[in-house]
């Protein structure tokens, strides 16, 4: 039953226990509903268990039609599988490098793309019955380039340093651009070096500003399927609202309930903070969780007596 455990970690922190989080929100980013899991727990085996427990509470409102929407971590054939059988709608990030060849090839022609806007060009494509958006963007295209670019040259000058193999075991990310090669002064099978492979780096340029989500919606214009999925940065943001202003890591607990406990304490305070923020972003404007804490802590109040009707009189500060 322990629920801290070593396993993948986005900080670079494997040598420490952790616990996995799903966290469901609105795409306002109002919270709906969380689950916790085992840190070993991988995050594509984390969202049926999550909606499961969400939809029974869910079951009893009277809502208009779902839609629920994720990155490309949830994109596996047991996560559709199961949304299928709820007969959920989703829209969910598409791992388009690891689909069909014939599908790849389709996605590679830019020539099949029509404009979209000023920035992107769109395809749409059939896949085993869905809707497989595909966007192609001269600003994202710009950006994968420049990512590339940087991490090969940090790779080209840490080769540089040394070319052996234990070295660049640690390389991670852009390893994928790196290849073993046997060194020409000897004849030793187990003699290597690693070198930069072209052909890989040649192969990913090709992918360059190109982004897909699969949708088993038909009822939504693309227009509108691409601008719900844009609003997963809501998430991305939940976490790191959760993470550095709620501070709710280090965990100093040992116990699975006493764990949960302190996730529990942590997600309601998430919840005050996020409606606080939805609220005087209604009444005002958008302000961060840290913006707003801090004119919190600079309000004042002066108080006024009146003299002939004894009353007294409160006035804010601005």
């Amino acid at each position: 039953d322990a629920i801290r455990k070593n396993g993948y970690s986005k900080d670079g922190k494997f040598h420490q226990p952790q616990v996995v989080l799903a966290l469901l929100v609105t795409k306002q980013g109002l919270p709906i509903g969380y689950k916790a899991f085992s840190g070993d727990t991988f995050d594509g085996h984390t969202l049926l268990p999550a909606i499961e427990e969400i939809k029974n509470e869910l079951d009893g409102l009277k809502l208009d039609k779902i839609v629920y929407v994720a990155d490309s971590g949830m994109f596996n054939k047991v996560n559709l599988k199961a949304l299928d059988t709820y007969e959920l709608d989703y829209i969910v990030g598409a791992r388009i490098k690891n689909l069909p060849a014939n599908i790849k090839k389709q996605i590679l022609n830019l020539s099949c793309y029509s404009e979209f806007d000023d920035d992107k060009k769109i395809q749409t494509i059939n896949y085993e019955g869905k809707k497989l958006i595909v966007t192609y963007s001269h600003k994202r295209a710009k950006k994968d380039k420049a990512d590339r670019l940087k991490a090969i040259e940090k790779l080209k000058k840490r080769l540089q340093s040394s070319s052996s193999v234990k070295s660049q075991l640690s390389n991670n990310g852009y390893k994928k651009y790196l290849q073993l090669q046997s060194k020409e002064e000897t004849d030793k099978e187990c003699d290597l070096s690693i070198t930069l492979n072209e052909d890989k780096i040649k192969e990913d340029e090709a992918w360059d500003g190109l982004k897909g989500i699969l949708t088993n919606n038909t009822t939504l214009s693309n227009e509108e399927l691409i601008c719900q999925y844009a609003n997963l940065w809501q998430v991305e943001e939940s976490f790191r609202i959760t993470k550095h202003d709620l501070k709710i890591r280090p965990i100093y607990h040992f116990k699975p309930s006493r764990v949960k406990a302190h996730l529990a304490i942590s997600f309601i305070a998430y919840t005050l903070v996020r409606h606080l923020e939805y609220r005087v972003k209604l009444l005002h404007k958008k302000l961060s969780v840290q913006k707003i804490r801090e004119l919190l802590l600079s309000v004042q109040c002066s108080i006024f007596y009146d003299s002939r009707t004894d009353k007294k009189y409160s006035m804010p500060s601005h």
